[in-house]
């Protein structure tokens, strides 16, 4: 049993996912929501029988929360939420979407009204939970959009809410007619009326993301339906087309996605039918990435079989790293100020001290070892070459792949990152920045080296070792401390320097003091070895 998310034992089952994410059921109409460095997915679940035999007709009674955080493993809470929690309907749990605020999490849903049939007779009710497993309730005894709201459409299922600075607005509709309404704060309550969203090729299934400045409207076009979206500098629109990202899926009539950025990467969640069995009314939920290119279109899903790589989203330990470059195992190196790749020789220029930012969390700082100077890379424009500088800078750091590397931030809110030119595999290539595009020349291998020694740590406790990796390692550093100073278990020659390079200790013995020394990161050597130590 994997422990995941939360700190919670989890007891339901745990699925080891390509594509489709589970083939324990049939799943839908997925939403995502990030929460807490987990991705959570709420999906329906078709119940319906095999093709044939008059079966043409969607069977959903409840809603399941898978959660993931490497994008193999998936938990699945199990059936959490179902038409039976609200006691005003009494059937089809169609598609939602969920969302965390003011402590709660509300999830918004599609059902049948027992009683209120105006028009096709769905309504959207919202239940609450403290935590995406439940308990879920109803958080109003009472629907919030029925057949008798005004401006409501004829089919008012699948609700989408987007956040827009304080604004909450939720989306909705079907049969070519979306609305949108704004919520209060209390995300139960209707803040004013309905408003009508024009698209014209909108057919039901609205998405709402954010990127680079501008507002991209998802949602499914025609039926049998493809995915497409539109663009606006309002989340009111006008909304201007710009074509297909989903194609038409094989087996299913309906296409319905959930766009979501999560820790370094942007995933399109969407159903299809191929789980054994599968057809338009037993459908199954995929990931696979979404990418953008230079001009913040929206590039064409691959729909794959295998899913996303497995990543490892922990933070990056500090330490010293070499860099190397995935698609040709050339290692990153300070050259006259410029990054280029070249072949691995164990030289101080490819060394590089990695150091967790104190304030912003998953960014870093990147030093190198011979020059002292820093990887900066924020707030390069596409094509600019990577250099390093004297002023220090800090970069966000993502795994790419946990075979493969870490992504290397440019921009992180822009998505560019770093990236070998032309995917060269020629020495002297330099970095450059570059609109995430997930080829193997932006992923960087991040091999640590050698430990970061803090003055912080108890002088009592603290052993190190040798270089990672080294034959035969064996304890050299024994202590360290601001008062007690370096100390060995033997005789050694030593150099301690700053991060410019200025020696400022050297000799040969069992221990050396550090008291008047300023505060800051400091290099040691003895022999080939290198500790990093930082003196607060």
């Amino acid at each position: 049993m994997k422990r995941l998310c939360l700190g919670l034992l989890l007891t339901a089952a745990v699925v080891f996912a390509a594509n489709p994410i589970t083939t324990e059921l049939y799943t839908a109409d997925a939403a995502a929501m990030v929460y807490n460095d987990s991705l959570f997915i709420f999906t329906g679940h078709d119940e319906q029988g095999p093709a044939g035999n008059n079966n043409k007709a969607f069977v959903m009674n409840d809603w399941h929360v898978f959660v993931t955080d490497d994008m193999v493993n998936y938990h699945d809470y199990g059936a959490v939420l179902s038409v039976g929690t609200f006691k005003w309907a009494n059937a089809s749990a169609f598609a939602g979407h969920c969302e965390f605020h003011n402590g709660k999490f509300y999830w918004y849903v599609a059902v049948h009204h027992a009683s209120i049939k105006q028009d096709e007779g769905f309504a959207i009710g919202v239940a609450v939970a403290d935590h995406p497993s439940g308990p879920w309730v109803d958080a109003i005894g009472a629907p919030l959009i029925t057949d008798l709201t005004e401006n409501d459409v004829a089919l008012n299922i699948d609700p989408a809410i987007f956040f827009d600075g304080d604004d909450i607005w939720m989306y909705w509709g079907s049969w070519n007619a979306c609305r949108r309404v704004k919520l209060k704060d209390s995300m139960i309550e209707l803040a004013g009326k309905p408003e009508v969203v024009n698209e014209k090729a909108f057919f039901e299934a609205p998405w709402i993301h954010k990127f680079r400045g501008q507002y991209y409207f998802s949602y499914a076009s025609g039926y049998p339906s493809t995915t497409n979206y539109s663009v606006s500098n309002s989340a009111a629109g006008p909304w201007t087309a710009k074509g297909v990202i989903n194609t038409k899926l094989d087996n299913s009539e309906t296409n319905h996605q959930a766009i979501v950025r999560y820790l370094g990467h942007w995933y399109f969640i969407y159903h299809g039918a191929n789980s054994d069995g599968g057809w338009t009314y037993r459908r199954s939920v995929n990931v696979d990435y979404l990418y953008y290119d230079e001009n913040a279109n929206i590039v064409q899903i691959k729909r794959t079989s295998t899913g996303p790589d497995k990543v490892n989203n922990a933070p990056v330990m500090a330490g010293i790293y070499t860099l190397t470059a995935s698609h040709s195992n050339l290692a990153l190196t300070d050259e006259d100020g410029v990054v280029v790749q070249r072949k691995a020789d164990g030289g101080d220029a490819q060394l590089w001290t990695l150091v967790p930012s104190e304030k912003n969390r998953r960014y870093y700082s990147l030093t190198n070892v011979a020059t002292g100077k820093n990887l900066c890379i924020a707030g390069l424009n596409l094509l600019d070459t990577v250099r390093t500088a004297v002023t220090p800078c800090e970069l966000r750091i993502e795994n790419a792949s946990e075979a493969k590397g870490y992504y290397l931030y440019a921009d992180f809110d822009s998505d560019f990152v770093g990236d070998i030119l032309n995917i060269s595999k020629n020495e002297g290539m330099p970095l450059i920045a570059w609109t995430r595009s997930g080829t193997d020349n932006q992923k960087i291998q991040l091999k640590r080296v050698s430990d970061i020694v803090d003055s912080s740590s108890s002088a009592d406790t603290l052993t190190l070792h040798s270089v990672a990796g080294a034959k035969n390692a064996s304890p050299i550093l024994l202590r360290f401390s601001r008062e007690g100073g370096v100390q060995f278990n033997k005789e050694t020659n030593y150099l301690l320097a700053d991060v410019q390079g200025n020696v400022v200790r050297m000799g040969r013995g069992a221990r050396f003091d550090v008291a008047s020394l300023n505060a800051g990161v400091y290099v040691l050597r003895y022999g080939h070895k290198v500790y990093l130590m930082r003196l607060r």
